[in-house]
């Protein structure tokens, strides 16, 4: 700081002026906002959190202190998770799951890939009004669907069942599957990223002699991957969740998911085994922390840099 001469010829320091003092003090704001910000998101996530926990501590108690307000076991009872796979036959319907999501990932970000390119990149007549339409079904409740679906799905599966009894779709993957193939939000998600990609890239792959589907694989899929396994991400969370649907078009157990499974444990013996209930709810919780945890750097930049806009 620059001093100054007063009348008397004495040098006297400059007094701050009023864009130095403002400097001095925004860090001191921004410093208070921080602390705030990072109190309430603390807050937040214990409350978000507490349900986890208590899910966690209560699959390894006993069938007493499970029913009681106890939430410290006294002794940590790890065998709690082998009973429950094996008194439930946990296993298979595990199994289940694991088939219906694969397919189910597999199928449904194929679809989305092809159908946001086509809506991104390709010019065609009324792709525009097309894309409205369809981006309106986004608001309508899936529980409305349900009854049509499960009429189109029945009428299918008695006619393929007319030709060949293996070609069912009742009790078998199709009914699961093909219904959900088409998800609005992944395809309007990829939209958005695929059209953000340059022209001069489509300009070059011609030149190349490259067509529209060498074009989405090589270049335009590698480069959207964080919106992609975005897309994978959510699908699967669906997919392991799905409840009202496999009970709907599934009558035993050769294809009925976790989660079908978790509702008959919690009908059949919640009154007097909270414990076992509670462990077989925690191991259909570990697979999607797993795979949120390997891919939400991947997940927050496909939802961080996908554009809104046109």
């Amino acid at each position: 700081m620059a001093d100054i001469t007063n009348a008397t010829g004495v040098l006297a320091p400059a007094l701050p002026t009023q864009t130095t003092a403002v400097a001095m003090r925004q860090p001191q704001k921004g410093g208070c906002f921080r602390a705030a910000t990072y109190v309430f998101l603390s807050i937040a996530a214990i409350f978000y959190l507490a349900p986890f926990v208590w899910m966690a501590s209560k699959s390894v108690m006993n069938a007493f202190e499970a029913n009681s307000t106890s939430i410290i076991p006294s002794a940590v009872h790890l065998e709690n998770y082998s009973t429950a796979i094996v008194d439930s036959h946990f296993g298979q319907y595990f199994w289940n799951s694991v088939r219906i999501v694969f397919l189910s990932v597999t199928g449904q970000t194929l679809v989305a890939v092809l159908a946001a390119y086509a809506f991104a990149r390709m010019n065609f007549p009324g792709r525009d009004l097309i894309f409205g339409i369809f981006l309106l079904t986004i608001f309508v409740p899936e529980t409305v669907v349900l009854v049509p679906n499960l009429v189109t799905v029945t009428r299918i599966s008695l006619a393929f069942e007319a030709i060949n009894p293996a070609l069912k779709w009742l009790n078998n993957w199709p009914a699961l599957i093909i219904p959900y193939l088409s998800s609005t939000f992944s395809i309007f998600l990829l939209r958005q990223f695929f059209r953000q990609i340059p022209d001069e890239l489509w300009d070059a792959a011609r030149i190349d002699g490259a067509g529209h589907l060498r074009f989405l694989f090589q270049v335009v899929v590698p480069i959207s991957r964080p919106a992609v396994l975005t897309t994978m991400l959510l699908a699967f969370v669906g997919a392991w969740s799905a409840l009202q649907w496999p009970i709907l078009v599934t009558t035993d157990d050769s294809w009925r998911p976790i989660s079908v499974a978790l509702q008959q444990y919690r009908s059949m013996e919640a009154g007097n085994n909270t414990n076992l209930l509670m462990a077989a709810a925690t191991i259909a919780l570990v697979p999607v922390l797993i795979l949120y945890f390997l891919t939400q750097r991947y997940f927050t930049r496909g939802i961080a840099t996908t554009g809104l806009k046109g």
